[in-house]
Formats: C-alpha cells, sequence, structure tokens
C-alpha cells in the first residue's frame, strides 16, 4: 500500500531517473502480486535467454515458470486470489476516460475479466469475500471534485518530464462492498480521511484495514500537526471492523505509517509493515487481532513492506530494497524473525506486493519493466526449497487440503508431500519414515478413521565393535592393520575371534562349474587352504573374453566367494583389488545389503599395500600375480611363513519400521476387507537396488509412482468411504481397513509382520503398488489368488475409465504376496515399468494425475462388490508360480520355495510357503521349514541357497535337510528345469 513518505525517500535518490521513479510510484497499489517483467519472458512463460543468463548463476528456483497474466491498460496491480483460487481482483488503468485505477474480476480459468468498481474515482485495495459472492475494495467515486482530479492528472501525465509523484491518500477513500449478484454497493466506512488497504479475514467475519482518520479526528500536537499536512500517511494506522463495517477498533498507536494489514491463514494473526516517523525505513511486523502481541519481524533497516503469509502460516514474503535503493526484491522470513531473510526473486527492475494462492503452490506479483509499465505475473511456487531455505520442518498435509472426492488435486498433494526433497526417499526405519507415518495416521484420524500405527524391529545396517583387530605375521615381523585403513570386515562376516593361522593365495577365489561352451574354472584346484586364511582377489579377471566374464560373474560375488571358501575348509577369506582393478575403492566399504545371515567365515578387504606383505614369501608382488591371472590362466599357492590372526566385532543396527493401519465400521462383525500400499522407498540409493546413473549417485531417490501413488490411492478411497459412511449414502456390510506399509523395498517386512500377527483375517486384500503412470492399461495382478477375481475385473472392465488387463501370478515382490501366503485372497494393481524405476528420477511431475484417479476408481468399485456382501465372496486358490523367479531370475532350475525375507536371525533359509504343483511342495516343505542344507552343503543364509540353486541338476534327486519346529527332517526334492 502507499507512503508518501516513502516514494520521497525514493525520489531524493533517484533524480537522476525521475521518470523510473515517477513511473514505479503510479503502479503502486495497497499491496501486489510480484513477477518477472514481460520483457524477460520468453512466449513460453519462463525467463527469455538475456533473463535466463543473468538467473543461472544465482537464482534457486523459488519462482518458476512465471507468465503475464494481465496485459490492457498501462499499468494493473494488486492481484489477490478468491479463497478457492479460482479468480483474482485486481486494479488497473484501464478505463476509458479514467486515468487512475479501477477494479477488474478475473476468472483465472476462463480469462474473463468484468469491471466491479463504478467507473468513476480512484480505487484501489481490493479483497474478494470468502464466500465468492461480495468483493471490497476503496474509492473516491462520491468526490464530488472528481472531475477535476482527472483533467489535472491527464495534462501532468502529457508532460514530457515528470516531476516527482507520490500516492494520493485522497481524504475521500472509503471503503465499498461490491455485491457480485445484485451489482449494487455498500459503503462501509464514512468517517474523513483516507481508508482503505482492507483484507476480509478468513471466514469473512472481519476486514483489517489502515485509515488515516486520527489526523482529522484526534488533537495534535503542532510538530504533529505539521508533519501530518506535510504526509498524510505520518497519522496511518491498522484498524480491524466487522465485514458490515461495525465495531470498528484500533489496533495501533505508532507515530509514522502503518499500513497493509493481512489475516493469516487461520484468522488468528494480522500481518502489516511499520515506517518509521520520519517514512525512510519499514519492517514487517505481526500481531493477533485484538492488537497484542505486537512484534517486529524484521530488522533490515531498510525499505520492507507489503509482507504477506504464506497459507502454511510458518514464514512470510515481502518486498525490500535490502540489496540497493533501486533494486526492489522479494524475500521471506519466518514468522518468530529466527532466521535472516532469504531473498527470492532475482530479476532485475522492481519487483513487489507478492501474495500466494491459497494452497501456497502459485505466487502472485506486480513487476514494473524497464518502460514503467507494470503488470501482474503469475508463477510456481517451491513451498519446499522456502522451507529449506529457513530451516523449517516439512509442510504437512492437513485434512482442510483434501476433498472427500476422489480427485487429481488431492493426489497431487499426496505425491507432492511423499516425494519431496524433505522426505529424503522414506527409507525404512529412517526419521522422514517416522514423520510421514505420523503425519498419514493423524490425517487418518482427521477423517474419522479408528487408526492405529504398529510398530516393528528389523536390522537396518551394521557397524564396526570396539573389539576389531587383524594381525599379519611374516618373516619381516608382526603388524597390527588399522581398520578402515588397512582392511574392513564385510557386513555378511562371522564375528569371532580367530587365532594365528595360515595363508593361501586363491587367485580370484571362484569355483565356476563348466558350461556347454565354457570350461570348469576353479581357483582352488590342488590347492590346501582346510583350517587357513584364503587370499583372494575380489571382482574377475580383467583380461578374459566377454563370454568367460559372463561366464564367471554370476560366481563372483563376495557372497558366493565365502562360501566356495568356506566349503574347502578355509577359516576366513580376505579380498583385495589389485593393481588392475577398475574399482577406485581402496577397501570395500562396510555398507549393509539387506543380508541378516552371516557367511559363516570371517570375510575381510585389505588394501593392496597390506596384500603385498601377505604374498611377500610367493616370488611375486601383487601386480605380478594379477597380470597372470588376468589372463584367464587358473594359478594358486601356498604362502610359508605367513599367518594371520583377527578378532571381527560388527554389530547389527536396529531400527524400528512403522505401519499405519485405520478402519472405518460399517458393522459390528469382524469381516473385512483391506485396502493397502506401502510408503517406504530407497533413501538415497544405498541399497543395492538403486537404479540410478553415474551421475545420479547418492541422490534422494523421490518413488512418487514407487510408491507414493499407490498411498495417494489409499488416503483418497479412505476419504471417500468414511465420508460416505457419515453422510449415509453407503452401506456396506463389511468393514472397510486402509493401511501404509513400511519395509516392502527390503523385503516386504511391515506387511509381514501385519500377517504374522493377525488375529482376524480380512476377506480380501487390495494392493496398489506403482499405480502413476498409467498409459495403456492399468494391470491387476494376482488374480489366480481366487477364481472369483476375473469375475468381478470382467464387470468393472465394461464401466471403467480405464482398459484392464490380468495377471495370474500372486509370487510377486511387494505387499500383495504376504497376504497370499496368509491364504487370503489378494490382488494388486500397476501401472507398468518405467525407465525411472529405483533412480532419482522418479518424480511427481511425471505423474499421471488423471490416470491415477481412474485407477483409483477401479479399486473403489471391486471393494464396494466385495464389502456390499457380509460374507466372503472370494475363494482363496493356491497357484503355481511362474517357476518361482523369486528364487533367482537367471536360472535355470527351480524348486518352488518362497524365501522368508523378513528373516531376522536365522542360520539357513526359512521360508514363507511354497508355490503350487512345485518340486518343493512334492518334496514335502512346509511353511516355517528352515533349510539348512540342500545337496550336501551347507545353508547358512540365502545367499548360500541362491548360490546352490546354480550347481543343481535337472531332475536329479536332490537331499534336502530342514529343520522344522527345531527337529531336523531329511527330505528329497527333485529340481526342475524352468519352461
Amino acid at each position: 500500500m502507499k507512503n508518501i513518505r516513502f516514494y520521497a525517500f525514493l525520489t531524493a535518490f533517484f533524480v537522476v531517473n525521475t521518470f523510473l521513479v515517477y513511473s514505479f510510484l503510479l503502479t503502486s497499489g495497497c499491496q501486489s502480486a510480484s513477477t518477472k517483467p514481460s520483457s524477460d519472458l520468453s512466449a513460453h512463460g519462463g525467463p527469455s535467454a538475456a533473463a535466463q543468463a543473468s538467473l543461472s548463476a544465482e537464482d534457486p528456483g523459488f519462482i518458476k515458470n512465471s507468465k503475464q497474466i494481465t496485459f490492457v491498460g498501462p499499468r494493473a496491480g494488486e492481484g489477490y486470489f478468491s479463497q478457492d483460487g479460482k479468480s483474482m481482483v485486481f486494479q488497473s488503468e484501464r478505463h476509458a476516460g479514467n486515468p487512475f485505477y479501477q477494479i477488474y474480476l478475473m476468472n483465472l480459468e476462463t480469462g474473463k475479466t468484468d469491471l466491479v468498481s463504478p467507473g468513476p474515482g480512484k480505487t484501489t485495495c481490493a479483497w474478494i469475500h470468502p464466500s465468492g459472492k461480495k468483493v471490497m475494495f476503496s474509492s473516491t467515486h462520491l468526490d464530488k471534485g472528481f472531475d477535476a482530479k482527472v483533467k489535472e492528472e491527464i495534462e501532468t501525465r502529457k508532460a514530457p518530464q515528470k516531476g516527482k509523484y507520490a500516492w494520493s491518500y485522497d481524504e475521500y477513500f472509503d471503503i465499498f462492498e461490491y455485491d457480485t449478484q445484485t451489482k449494487k454497493y455498500k459503503q462501509l466506512t464514512k468517517e474523513k480521511g483516507y481508508d482503505a488497504e482492507g483484507s476480509y479475514s478468513p471466514d469473512g467475519q472481519w476486514i483489517a484495514f489502515a485509515s488515516n482518520r486520527p489526523g482529522y479526528t484526534d488533537a495534535l500536537s503542532p510538530e504533529d500537526q505539521k508533519l501530518f499536512s506535510q504526509d498524510p500517511s505520518y497519522m496511518m494506522e491498522i484498524y480491524i471492523m466487522k465485514a458490515d463495517g461495525s465495531q470498528v477498533k484500533r489496533l495501533t498507536t505508532s507515530k509514522g505509517y502503518d499500513g497493509g494489514p493481512f489475516f493469516s491463514a487461520d484468522g488468528k494473526k494480522i500481518t502489516w509493515r511499520r515506517f518509521t516517523p520520519n517514512g525512510q525505513i519499514a519492517e514487517v511486523w505481526t500481531m493477533n487481532l485484538d492488537g497484542s502481541d505486537q512484534k517486529q519481524i524484521t530488522q533490515i533497516n531498510a525499505m520492507s513492506w507489503a509482507p504477506y503469509f504464506h497459507p502454511s502460516g510458518n514464514y512470510i514474503i515481502f518486498t525490500s530494497n535490502k540489496l540497493g535503493y533501486s533494486n526492489f526484491e522479494l524475500f521471506i522470513v519466518d514468522v518468530e524473525g529466527k532466521k535472516d531473510p532469504v531473498r527470492v526473486s532475482y530479476i532485475e527492475g522492481f519487483d513487489g506486493l507478492p501474495v500466494f494462492s491459497p494452497d501456497g503452490k502459485k505466487i502472485s506479483w506486480t513487476h514494473r519493466n524497464e518502460k514503467g509499465d507494470s503488470q501482474i505475473f503469475l508463477a510456481d511456487w517451491n513451498d519446499e526449497l522456502a522451507r529449506k531455505s529457513l530451516g523449517l520442518s516439512q509442510k504437512t498435509i492437513s485434512i482442510k487440503d483434501l476433498s472427500a472426492n476422489i480427485q487429481e488435486s488431492d493426489a497431487k498433494e499426496v505425491v507432492q508431500y511423499l516425494a519431496s526433497e524433505s522426505m529424503n526417499g522414506r527409507k525404512t526405519g529412517s526419521p522422514e519414515e517416522l514423520i510421514y507415518t505420523t503425519q498419514i495416521a493423524e490425517l487418518m484420524k482427521a477423517m474419522g478413521l479408528e487408526t492405529q500405527v504398529q510398530e516393528y524391529e528389523f536390522t537396518s545396517g551394521v557397524k564396526l565393535g570396539d573389539k576389531e583387530k587383524l594381525t599379519f605375521k611374516t618373516p619381516a615381523g608382526e603388524l597390527s592393520l588399522k581398520v578402515g585403513v588397512d582392511y574392513t570386515p564385510l557386513s555378511f562376516s562371522k564375528n569371532g575371534d580367530y587365532p594365528m593361522a595360515e595363508v593361501a593365495f586363491g587367485g580370484y577365489g571362484i569355483v565356476a562349474p563348466a558350461s556347454d561352451k565354457q570350461p570348469l574354472y576353479d581357483s582352488y584346484k590342488d590347492l590346501d587352504v582346510k583350517g587357513k586364511w584364503v587370499l583372494a582377489f575380489r571382482d574377475i579377471p580383467e583380461g578374459i573374453s566377454n563370454e568367460k566374464r559372463i561366464h564367471l560373474n554370476m560366481y563372483s560375488r563376495p557372497h558366493h566367494k565365502a562360501l566356495v571358501a568356506r566349503q574347502a575348509g578355509a577359516i576366513g577369506l580376505i579380498l583385495v583389488n589389485g593393481p588392475n582393478s577398475q574399482s577406485t575403492q581402496k577397501l570395500i566399504k562396510l555398507r549393509y545389503d539387506g543380508a541378516s545371515s552371516e557367511s559363516g567365515i570371517p570375510v575381510l578387504s585389505v588394501s593392496d599395500e597390506m596384500a603385498e606383505k601377505l604374498l611377500s614369501t610367493s616370488g611375486r608382488t601383487l601386480k605380478k600375480w594379477q597380470d597372470v591371472l588376468d589372463t584367464g590362466e587358473v594359478q594358486n599357492t601356498g604362502l610359508k611363513d605367513i599367518k594371520v590372526a583377527a578378532q571381527v566385532d560388527l554389530v547389527a543396527i536396529k531400527s524400528k519400521g512403522h505401519n499405519v493401519i485405520g478402519e472405518i465400521k460399517f458393522t459390528q462383525s469382524k469381516s473385512s476387507l483391506m485396502i493397502g500400499a506401502h510408503g517406504d522407498h530407497l533413501g538415497r540409493g544405498e541399497g543395492g537396488t538403486s537404479l540410478a546413473k553415474q551421475n545420479e549417485q547418492g541422490q534422494v531417490h523421490y518413488g512418487a509412482d514407487d510408491n507414493a501413488s499407490g498411498v495417494a490411492g489409499v488416503l483418497e478411497l479412505a476419504h471417500f468411504f468414511v465420508e460416505k459412511k457419515k453422510t449415509g449414502q453407503l452401506k456396506l456390510k463389511q468393514n472397510l481397513q486402509f493401511a501404509i506399509w513400511t519395509g516392502e523395498e527390503i523385503g516386504v517386512l511391515g506387511s509381514n509382520y501385519y500377517v504374522k500377527n493377525l488375529k482376524v483375517k480380512p476377506t480380501a486384500y487390495i494392493n496398489m503398488d506403482m499405480i502413476g503412470r498409467y498409459r495403456d492399461n492399468l494391470a491387476i495382478q494376482s488374480v489366480a489368488s481366487a477364481k472369483e477375481w476375473k469375475s468381478l475385473i470382467e464387470q468393472e472392465s465394461l464401466k471403467s475409465q480405464v482398459s484392464l488387463t490380468t495377471q495370474d501370478d500372486p509370487y510377486l515382490p511387494t505387499d500383495s504376496m504376504s497376504f497370499y501366503l496368509k491364504e487370503i485372497p489378494s490382488i494388486s494393481l500397476f501401472t507398468g515399468s518405467h525407465a525411472e524405476y529405483h533412480s532419482p528420477r522418479d518424480r511427481a511431475e511425471l505423474i499421471n494425475y488423471s490416470g491415477l484417479v481412474k485407477s483409483v476408481g477401479v479399486v473403489k468399485d471391486i471393494a464396494i462388490q466385495i464389502a456390499s456382501q457380509p460374507k466372503s465372496i472370494l475363494t482363496y486358490q493356491k497357484v503355481e508360480g511362474q517357476r518361482s523367479r523369486l528364487e533367482g531370475r537367471t536360472f535355470r532350475l527351480y524348486l518352488g520355495t518362497i524365501p522368508d525375507y523378513s528373516q531376522e536371525g536365522v542360520k539357513g533359509v526359512r521360508i514363507s510357503g511354497t508355490s503350487k504343483e512345485s518340486p518343493a511342495e512334492a518334496a514335502g516343505l512346509k511353511t516355517g521349514d528352515v533349510i539348512i542344507e540342500l545337496g550336501g552343503t551347507k545353508i547358512e543364509n540365502l545367499y548360500d541357497y541362491v548360490y546352490c540353486l546354480q550347481s543343481m541338476k535337472a531332475n536329479q534327486p536332490t537331499k534336502i535337510i530342514v529343520s522344522r519346529s527345531g527337529k531336523k527332517e531329511e527330505l528329497t526334492i527333485i529340481p526342475k528345469l524352468k519352461e
């Protein structure tokens, strides 16, 4: 809003360029929306090449995709959104015969603009009532001397040399209300003096405004009277009154200009700008609605004005010339003023008078270009970056942000929340996981669901203990190695104290059976390693053919090398890169890879320098050994007078995961249908399933499709169904449960924990995992888990807006499998894989929100069909899996076992079940069995089991030993070839 001292102050500094100062002053109203100049914007709504060049070095991207939205007339400004965000009221010089601002209402969806003010008079500072049926503004149209002022203004603007200009605090300015339906006006203030700068409270009951009426009504001292005569803004104060103009109350009493009051979105606070009595400095302030707790927020000592609350109430945006008298930019500051303000606009010239859209996702402001013209601009606002820059917590999802209808804007709200930078990839057990699960639990409660958070413990990592030790004994003496510098244990290494023992060199430590095209490769041929440590190169020989590389690669993982070393009788394995290695890492990092079982022997990584000491009696250097081996030749040797002792002390890091489960009670029956999705993702890709490109390593894996999309679907359905129950529009005969799981990305831990502790089975489970990238069809998987699924889908397909396809296999690496293995009919919805899967590129802006909503509609319809019946209409079926892909997708053989990936502290491999008509089922394996030996090989962990499968022969009976209820059971299994 205006301040005559402010403009006089500017003019004093811009005597050389009076035209630009004059132009700026003409554009300034009560408050306005900020944006980039039209000359700096391309036709596509972004900065032009010249502007972009000036921005690229420093603009962090608070404001993006800006576009000009007003064009008519030389000047427009002060755009304020309606409460539904669909309209904007603004002032513009475009009315024929009147050079002053008039008030216009713009439909932001169609662009249609209507005149609101009468036409004559000066007008400013408009605001739309929350009901959308009234518009408030200030006007002088009742001034009988207005015609003379118009003529004077027109003549003034004709003059080639522009003089000093200041906003007119015309004493005829009063506040009016315009009824958009009756087209009638109502005068709300009638006091002598300038009444303007009004805004409605969020509930529409109050108006905050500014007035200099004390200059006309109060008994002023001679000094105050002199200052008021020179500057009418000197006596400006903040007032509040009822929306009908009654119950007027003064809130400020400070000398100098107090103006531009705006309410916070919750209606509890007012922010405004307060100038010093001399008008040269302005700061941002806040107070309560009754005028109490007046607090200065900024301490910039510059012109900081036009403050406006972000809808979250967490921070305020304002205009300031902190960077220079001619450079007005936009800044944000936290509502407590604890942090330094942060600059958010980066275009030269005047950017000021900013406002946010009601949802906080858009920003509008007034920009003056080089010619002195001003117009309103609109852009996307980066709330996440704003919060990060101010050290504020991530924006939460509020029930008021969501509609009870299933709609795109709601889904987008949820996806953008979960797939935000501050969620840091939502890794299971992370602080971010607890944040979002707590938020979702609160949201479900606010919706009206009976909600619980289920906590479970799991191993999330590994760290070094205090007793780590490694000692080499060579002819040159004994050497103690430094952990983390000279060596490090691998995460699956067996803990323990290992006394001095001999060492053998085993080349690359690989045993790969012969194939049709490749001979046997055996690093242990003719090498005695019983009771010894084995030193071996990591990876595979560097100089071999591509065919041989493919053959050996399958057997080159450290887990497999540990297995064959153990089978050969070694007591420990030491791995070294070697000088020919492509790896730039000196040591293999101690990084938890999800294996909760140890390898059965200690496995260590040592530096090349330390390995040289172990090879000191072999007659060759590390380099010469590797050169020979890299040709594909197999060589090994015992190492005379070389011994190793070690103490391995690895400590498992335990974390807690959290499931959120909400229920809508439609009946007293315990019968219920459950709908769920997983909310966890990959963090920054620390695990082995990240598909990040080289230049994306360590970046946040946002997981918008996987699986913020599914979570959005669950919350949309929960809100929809609870509202239908409240209003009596839907009466179901089964209860509905809604679940958000964690731990899916590391082995369906959350859903597995839930079903293991389940007291009453749901009649069915519907899973949504990656439903955000609809293109050609929506796949409904696991339909063979009940014979009635296809019939339900057939009915839905006829009325659905999406193309449906079905897949039978229930053995899916997602949460639906946990329910299927519990003999609960389950399906999972999936819109397909894509190039962004498990990478930092899976972002919210790539989601097809229209397709997501349509997919959720399919679940809604199927859920109603099921829950409309008092008993289950689905009959569970045990299904033959697709040759048990969970045993290894590249293997020729399969057994039909389904490993339990959530097992903790189990020696061997516990199975969750067997697929129908599989070798495992025929052999008599049962859910809960722990496989401890296969084909004569001791099974310590899942890796041992998987590698054993590679060496087995089809159709040959093989001994398998399991631990069942604490007792050993010996069975015979006949592996089959995959079809």
